[in-house]
This record gives C-alpha cells, sequence and structure tokens, in this order.
C-alpha cells in the first residue's frame, strides 16, 4: 500500500490526476496518469461533434514498484527495440523505423493515435509488421491479410483512403456524391402509366 502511496505521489507536483490505467509492461506495474481535461466553455463551442478537435491529453507513467525513479512520459528506444527483437524470435528484421506520421496503416483521421511509433516489417511468410507505441507500452500487429482487409474493407466501405481522408472538403465530396449514387441506383423505379 506504501509503494502506492509513493507511485500516486509522484504525479501531483506537475499534475492532479483524474484518470488513472494500470498497464503491465515487462514484467512491471505502471500507471498512467492523464491531465484533466481543460473546463469546459460553452462559448467555445463551434459546429458538431464531427468537427470538433481534443487533442490527446498529455500523460505521465511512474512504476509502480518504483516510485522513486520518478515520472516519466514514454517508455526508452531502447526497450521499445529489446521489444521488437524479442516479439519475433528467430524471425530476421526486414526493417525498422521510428515514424513521426501516420501511415496508411497506423493512422487515426482525427490525430488521436501516439507518434513516434516503431515500425517493424518482420521477412516472416504473413509478411507481419509490428507497430510499437512508447507512450503506451502497446503493441498493435499488421500482417498482408489484414492490410489487404484495410483496403478492401474499410477503404471501400467507408471511403478511408489516405489521399482522400486527411483533405476534408474532396472526401466529403466524394462521400456524399458516391452515397447519393448509391442511394439513386438502389431506389425502387416507379413508372407512371398513361392511359
Amino acid at each position: 500500500m506504501e509503494r502506492l502511496k509513493a507511485a500516486l505521489a509522484e504525479f501531483t507536483p506537475s499534475c492532479t490526476p483524474k484518470e488513472l490505467e494500470l498497464l503491465q509492461f515487462r514484467g512491471g506495474s505502471y500507471f498512467i496518469a492523464s491531465r484533466p481535461p481543460e473546463a469546459y466553455d460553452f462559448n467555445r463551442e463551434i459546429g458538431n461533434n464531427a468537427e470538433r478537435y481534443a487533442p490527446p491529453r498529455e500523460h505521465l507513467i511512474v512504476s509502480v514498484t518504483n516510485p522513486e525513479k520518478g515520472t516519466f512520459t514514454r517508455f526508452d528506444d531502447e526497450t521499445m527495440w529489446k521489444i521488437a527483437q524479442e516479439a519475433m524470435p528467430g524471425i530476421a528484421m526486414q526493417d525498422s523505423a521510428w515514424l513521426n506520421e501516420y501511415d496508411a496503416y497506423y493512422y487515426n483521421q482525427h490525430g488521436l493515435r501516439s507518434l513516434p511509433v516503431l515500425r517493424v516489417r518482420y521477412a516472416d511468410a504473413p509478411g507481419t509488421w509490428l507497430y510499437l507505441d512508447p507512450q503506451h507500452g502497446t503493441m498493435t500487429k499488421q500482417d498482408r491479410r489484414s492490410r489487404l482487409n484495410r483496403w478492401l474493407y474499410h477503404g471501400f466501405h467507408s471511403l478511408d483512403f489516405p489521399f482522400l481522408y486527411y483533405r476534408r472538403p474532396l472526401w466529403d465530396i466524394v462521400f456524399g456524391t458516391s452515397r447519393s449514387a448509391w442511394g439513386v441506383k438502389r431506389s425502387p423505379q416507379v413508372r407512371v402509366s398513361g392511359d
């Protein structure tokens, strides 16, 4: 209980957390504390929910077992490289890179996914790619099949193509036009017969 209190005390000099997440990372327990959201101001209200953008809130991480080490915002690069090597034992790495911008498979239309991330591509039969997020200690896996699904389902189902979704007026025009055309095609034809 004392370690828990000490871990929580590490947050208070710079942030009073409103929300805590418990993370298990490489055999250790960590708290991730997110800063509380800014106070709501109705006068700043603009547009509808889809037009509002709330950037990811800053967060701090502290070890539950070693709180005396203090808070940090991300796990170190060396640890992430070690995880990448251990994640696929016996499989050679094809290439790797730190991404500071989204690619076609690790992205979020609203910019809410963490950056930078370590992307590692492996030389295995399924074409495995791992995205390692040092801000949250998480890993996302993509293989050839999931990348194909990304284009065939998400791409065509919601017009989720990179060349469109970062150019909002263009995406709205193409999406609206295609949905309207589909609706016209699918609507029943009514014929009025004349006497």
